[in-house]
């Protein structure tokens, strides 16, 4: 296992879920004791997630971080105690009304507007559970009111499965899907979601996703991405595997994520940061 140390590293960018957190979405005593050393011997860490804000903020309060979180894939980077952010591209609102083509499609679905999630109430068996495991939801009676149809950092669609997610995104006109970006998961990669075949679709303004975590180091904090080490697991974190000097994937990581590391280290539910933090970082 190469060494990480500070003459040639300054910066470690974490993704949370399946890398920084175990199989319980929660961070182990071995990560948070490693992550404070690492923090002691100088190294700037950032968390890097598709998370939202206030999905963010528990953890990022339990490592004690000083450094801007990046959120909802890159598109919001700033401090989670308020202030303006130093990053923040939501979708074009031209765009919001061409969404209603792809949201038809899904069992249910949430427009994120500031730290909230609006969701039209439903019958969808999983909708309740879904509104549960988020943070910050609003439920809203269709009968009586309408969902935010400006400055949508993201809007997350529930499908039933991925016949029905491609036939949501190929609802979208063709100039939208040139301007925006999705992001598709099984929704059992969540350990809340194991016995669930939903799936989860991320859609927002097109970009440099996770990679502007790079950006975000090299101009707040003139660490250049060939300084920077970066850790992650699934397909969201590959532009910023792809940008940093040293590209970690978890040993549970996607295939394309492994195939593009310069490092496999353990099993998010091994602890694998944690060993290779201490095993490899000095």
């Amino acid at each position: 296992m190469p060494t990480v140390s500070r003459d040639r590293y300054d910066a470690l960018i974490f993704d949370l879920d399946g890398t920084l957190l175990d199989g319980r979405s929660k961070l182990s005593a071995a990560v948070k004791a490693e992550i404070d050393r690492v923090r002691r011997l100088g190294y700037l860490v950032v968390l890097a997630t598709g998370r939202s804000l206030g999905g963010t903020k528990e953890v990022y309060r339990e490592l004690g971080l000083d450094t801007e979180v990046v959120c909802y894939n890159g598109a919001w980077i700033g401090r989670p105690d308020g202030g303006a952010p130093w990053h923040y591209t939501p979708i074009p609102d031209d765009l919001i009304a061409d969404l209603g083509g792809a949201e038809a499609h899904a069992g249910f679905h949430y427009r994120h507007h500031l730290e909230a999630k609006y969701t039209a109430t439903t019958a969808h068996p999983h909708h309740a559970r879904v509104s549960r495991w988020y943070t910050n939801v609003v439920h809203v009676d269709p009968a009586v009111a309408t969902l935010p149809a400006r400055e949508l950092l993201r809007v997350s669609l529930f499908f039933d499965d991925e016949p029905r997610n491609e036939s949501g995104w190929n609802a979208l006109p063709a100039h939208a899907r040139e301007r925006l970006h999705r992001e598709v998961f099984p929704l059992s990669i969540f350990p809340d979601f194991h016995d669930v075949g939903l799936v989860l679709c991320e859609v927002q303004v097109k970009g440099r996703g996770k990679a502007e975590a790079l950006r975000y180091l090299a101009e707040r904090h003139g660490v250049p991405a060939a300084r920077v080490v970066a850790v992650g697991d699934q397909r969201n974190d590959l532009p910023m595997l792809e940008g940093a000097g040293l590209a970690v994937a978890m040993g549970n990581a996607v295939p394309e994520a492994k195939a593009l590391a310069d490092l496999v280290i353990g099993d998010h539910r091994e602890d694998g940061v944690a060993r290779f933090l201490a095993d490899a970082v000095r």
